[in-house]
């Protein structure tokens, strides 16, 4: 009876284990992204107070912004595809959960029951 449950709860423990694993990449592209936009912006000041040209610091604001940009997109196609994939494994372990349901010998016990009953006119 132990192992009959194990098996009933495996699905669920597979998409816990999937939503932590997901999480813990957002967290580490997070993360990540915060530590470079955290010593980019140091070193873009530190760059743009010993520039004497107003033209130049112009210029290198315009580049330091790209920059930042290029790498904000690049987190957040690393985020879709993460939740993609999530999306992906969590859709296939419903299907074969729902499959393996309805051919489960208690689901066809079900349906005897939720038969609509014939119903005579009197």
């Amino acid at each position: 009876m132990y192992e009959e449950i194990k098996d009933q709860m495996k699905p669920v423990m597979d998409m816990a284990e999937i939503n932590k694993k997901t999480t813990e990449k957002l967290i580490a592209l997070q993360s990540q992204y915060v530590s470079d936009f955290v010593n980019s912006s140091l070193s873009q000041m530190k760059a743009l107070s010993t520039t004497k040209e107003p033209k130049a610091a112009f210029e290198a604001q315009v580049k330091y912004l790209k920059e930042v940009e290029a790498k904000l997109t690049d987190v957040a196609e690393k985020e879709m595809a993460a939740l993609t994939e999530a999306k992906v494994e969590l859709t296939s372990i419903i299907e074969k959960a729902a499959s393996d349901l309805s051919t489960s010998p208690y689901f066809a016990e079900l349906q005897k029951f939720m038969k609509p009953m014939d119903i005579k006119a009197k």
